[in-house]
């Protein structure tokens, strides 16, 4: 007869096994304090790690696969055998995803709705190792369907969910002495400059990719609503320059037309020039 149920909690594999390495990681992070702090000549190394772990295998109506210690004399809990070893920086990045190189990093959670993606739909896609919208419209919708059984039409209504501009992050960045601003997001531009508005006035866009745009906010702007125009589609987002940062793209500005004045060029009359990977190129804005 087994003993009574152990009150202790269910944990999923990743969270125990992050907590465990995040633990040796701090072992290694002292040692190397000591050796450098009390010029040590020689200390001790774990070369490898085996633990055996009495643990309740449960999988939750999320899909998720946890595990919960064995209390004494709880009986029917499964062996597992966990044996650590170490591996180097390069190791890891050459079989890791790089995010940084996703075209689009926005995670598949982000356009569900739009997408119409139930929760099953999107579990699916993460055992697939589909967590980004980069990697989701890698996919072949019709071979999806055969392996995990998400229909086609789902998939094609995701993909076309995924190929709207949006903006995810704005933040200032310096260059040549003057604060600009970096839009970051996805599908921002295509072969073409796209028109970028601040608080309803069109900016010059200064350099353009699909994930990122770099634009030069006018002395007015502090705050408020940013809209991207590309592809007859348009995306949103609202930007807060701060007191300070708002401040210097004044002073900046005001510096400019200063310059521009004394050398004899034109004032701005409120066209937006754009400058990019393909050339000089003219993005006037709407009235």
């Amino acid at each position: 007869m087994s003993g009574a149920r152990s009150s202790s909690r269910a944990y999923p594999v990743e969270e125990f096994l992050q907590a465990l390495t995040a633990q040796l990681d701090r072992a290694q992070d002292a040692l190397a304090l000591k050796v450098s702090g009390t010029e040590r000549p020689l200390t001790w190394a774990l070369k490898d790690l085996a633990i055996d772990l009495r643990v309740f295998i449960e999988v939750t109506e999320r899909g998720q696969v946890t595990w919960r210690s064995a209390g004494p004399g709880e009986d029917g809990a499964s062996t597992v055998h966990l044996s650590l070893t170490s591996i180097t920086r390069p190791m890891v990045e050459e079989n890791s995803f790089r995010f940084q190189d996703d075209q689009d990093p926005r995670g598949i959670t982000q356009i569900s709705d739009d997408a119409a993606l139930d929760p099953d739909e999107q579990r699916k896609l993460g055992w697939m190792g589909v967590r980004t919208v980069g990697q989701l419209r890698k996919l072949d919708p019709v071979a999806v369907e055969a392996i995990v059984g998400i229909p086609v039409g789902r998939l094609q209504a995701a993909l076309q969910a995924a190929s709207h501009p949006a903006v995810t992050s704005q933040e200032v960045v310096i260059r040549g002495g003057r604060p600009l601003l970096a839009i970051r997001g996805a599908n921002l531009s295509g072969h073409a400059p796209p028109e970028v508005r601040m608080a309803g006035v069109p900016v010059e866009v200064l350099e353009w990719k699909p994930n990122r745009l770099l634009v030069k906010p006018q002395p007015h702007h502090t705050e408020g609503q940013v809209e991207v125009l590309t592809g007859g589609r348009r995306a949103t987002a609202f930007f807060d320059l701060g007191p300070e940062r708002a401040a210097e793209v004044a002073e900046r500005a005001a510096e400019h037309e200063v310059d521009a004045q004394a050398n004899g060029a034109a004032p701005a009359n409120g066209a937006v020039h754009a400058t990019g990977p393909q050339g000089p190129a003219q993005a006037g804005g709407r009235p």
